[in-house]
């Protein structure tokens, strides 16, 4: 689906939806592609090459729950990747690309090529921030974060403090860092993974779905005709979702390559 990572309807404004929209529209599958051509690994720029790492994965359309040696909790989503130095229990920082939640206990920092994280000094949070994007989320869930820009900027380069019920908006290529507030019911709705839909049209659930789970949807045929979706979800799998919308709708799915194909 072209169009893929359509945000949720958090934003209080008309103009920041749209930013939202062009900062979300690439893909994670572009991502992929791209490091395979140019051999490099994954956040080469902000690696210590004098340090090792764990790499920690999330699977195409799941989520995986990870806990660090500081006891902070971390869901990664699907195409997800964490990384862990050796110095950690020294330094309390992580990389990531891709999106993640952390509930941290005490100090954490978390690098991406757009934003750095810090909590203040405990924190829960979700980031969302691929490699190759040039657009990143954050949302404070509770605690007291802090948020600067990764690069250097040419215009801002001073932190934002994100209290209850704050997110920041990001873009590297128009240097935008913007603090703005969301609604947490849809935050909690993720974190307890309860989706639901009431007579919605098929091509809005697979944009949710994309967003849901990180993952990237191509719809190939007719959708005109496709009845609304009623459905709820409790803690399931990509695969288990379209298993019983396939179902309803009549179509066949293929997860490969951190992408799915739809075909009716």
């Amino acid at each position: 689906m072209p169009n893929s990572n359509t945000p949720s309807k958090i934003f209080q404004s008309k103009w920041l939806y749209l930013v939202v929209v062009v900062i979300l529209s690439a893909t994670t599958i572009a991502a992929w592609y791209y490091r395979q051509g140019h051999n490099k690994p994954v956040l080469h720029q902000l690696r210590d090459k004098q340090q090792g790492y764990t790499t920690y994965t999330g699977t195409a359309g799941e989520r995986r729950k990870i806990t660090l040696p500081d006891n902070t909790t971390v869901i990664l989503n699907g195409n997800t990747r964490l990384m862990v130095p050796d110095s950690f229990m020294r330094q309390h920082a992580v990389l990531l690309d891709g999106e993640a939640y952390f509930d941290a206990p005490g100090p954490l920092i978390v690098k991406t090529n757009i934003l750095i994280l810090t909590t203040q000094p405990a924190a829960a949070f979700k980031i969302r921030c691929f490699e190759l994007q040039q657009g990143a989320t954050a949302y404070l869930v509770s605690g007291k974060l802090q948020v600067t820009k990764s690069y250097l900027s040419t215009t801002d380069n001073q932190p934002e403090i994100l209290g209850n019920g704050n997110m920041i908006l990001a873009n590297k290529e128009i240097d935008l860092m913007e603090k703005e507030t969301y609604v947490p019911l849809e935050m909690k709705e993720w974190l307890d993974e309860k989706m639901s839909f009431e007579k919605e049209p098929f091509m809005n659930v697979m944009h949710k779905l994309e967003d849901w789970y990180g993952t990237e949807i191509y719809v190939d045929g007719n959708t005109a005709e496709v009845a609304p979706v009623t459905a709820s979800f409790d803690h399931a799998t990509l695969s288990q979702v379209l298993d019983n919308l396939r179902k309803q709708t009549k179509f066949t799915y293929k997860i490969s390559n951190e992408k799915v194909n739809i075909t009716f």
